[in-house]
């Protein structure tokens, strides 16, 4: 109701109250005329007094009552705007407070990120710069998927395999297990295949590659380095895990179970190479690259060496040993650069192999075994330049 009615309604009430209490005196007294000397023209009189007052303090409450509605709602009406005034300002301190926690989010992304990209880099830097990462936002996004200018998670769970997304941290776990149980197989030479394929493509899920100098024995699939050396095959498992580790951590989970030892066995190498180079399925997809071409005629002396005549002792004992020395390392094999080891390796293969000869000159298969080694290692001397 509006307040300028409300005041004339007041007004309205007091003064219909004032008017029939002074009409009604008046009218009294008018009509029964002079003041009177008579008791009972008193008690007359006070019985219209009493009515008129009691009809004037009526409309004087209505007044009243009216005045106090008034005051009510002029109290209401101030509320309601300090209400609406409060609200308003809690909405722009709500907004303030919002902007700031959006910066604040923001800030704490950047740096996370940030700080993600700087440890990777800092595990370049631990190998000798032999990996490189070309695109670590990449990884950053793809292990956080979930990261971004307005929300900043700082663990990442690990879920099962069949919920992995391509490169997200299930992902590269579940590759990494897979990688953990091909290393313990010496015979299936498709899986043979699918080690090297999976430990190329695990680097490739880290974000990482290979970029040091080419070595004797480095693996090549359809064109790429692998990283992976036939020699030393565990630093490539030992790259991967320690990049992993390092993201596993950043991620608040638990170190992954180490591999690398599982690699470092010359039953690993030996069946490998077997495979990379007689598999008729890894030819023109998988190959092991050399510039000393004597490798290969050293590779077949090695596996003929360990033909047994004896059950006590193999054909080449001697030459078994110095080769499986040989192939222990890359290191090792930069060693027949060098031409007075050459040549003294190639002098202890060629006087085993006199002396084989002459043990077993009674039985042809073992003199045509040797024969075929002596070729190898003749060729071998070629390729090094030690025949004279």
């Amino acid at each position: 109701m509006n307040s300028r009615w409300i005041l004339i309604g007041i007004g309205a009430a007091v003064g219909v109250g004032v008017l029939v209490a002074v009409g009604v005196l008046w009218a009294y007294g008018y009509y029964l005329g002079p003041v009177s000397r008579q008791a009972t023209d008193w008690g007359s009189f006070g019985s219209v007094m009493s009515g008129a007052f009691t009809l004037l303090s009526s409309f004087a409450t209505i007044g009243t009552l009216l005045f106090l509605y008034l005051q009510q709602l002029k109290n209401d009406e101030r509320q309601q705007a300090q209400d609406i005034e409060s609200r308003a300002k809690q909405e722009k301190h709500d907004e303030v407070v919002e902007r700031q926690l959006a910066a604040l989010t923001f800030e704490q992304y950047l740096n996370h990120r940030k700080l993600f990209i700087e440890r990777l880099q800092e595990q370049a830097v631990f190998f000798n710069n032999v990996i490189a990462f070309s695109n670590p936002e990449r990884v950053y996004n793809t292990v956080f998927a979930k990261n971004n200018p307005s929300n900043c998670d700082y663990v990442v769970y690990i879920e099962s395999p069949d919920k992995a997304k391509p490169h997200d941290l299930t992902d590269c776990m579940a590759i990494y297990n897979s990688i953990s149980s091909l290393l313990e197989n010496y015979r299936d030479k498709e899986k043979h295949l699918d080690l090297i394929q999976k430990i190329f493509h695990l680097q490739g899920c880290l974000g990482f590659a290979y970029v040091g100098p080419n070595r004797e024995g480095d693996i090549y699939f359809l064109g790429h380095h692998t990283g992976i050396n036939i020699y030393c095959i565990q630093e490539s498992i030992s790259r991967i895990e320690y990049v992993l580790n390092s993201i596993l951590f950043y991620t608040g989970n638990d170190e992954a179970p180490t591999i690398t030892h599982k690699a470092s066995t010359g039953l690993l190498r030996d069946a490998l190479y077997d495979t990379l180079t007689h598999y008729h399925r890894a030819k023109g997809a998988i190959e092991i690259r050399y510039t000393i071409a004597a490798l290969p005629h050293f590779h077949k002396i090695y596996e003929a060496s360990q033909q047994h005549f004896i059950v006590t002792e193999r054909i080449l004992e001697e030459a078994f040993v110095r080769l499986s020395t040989l192939f222990s390392d890359h290191s090792e094999i930069e060693k027949l650069k060098d031409f007075e080891y050459a040549d003294h390796l190639t002098d202890v293969i060629h006087f085993e192999i006199k002396r084989r000869k002459e043990q077993y000159k009674s039985d042809p298969s073992a003199v045509a075994i040797l024969e075929i080694i002596e070729r190898d290692h003749w060729a071998a001397m070629e390729e090094l330049g030690v025949t004279e």
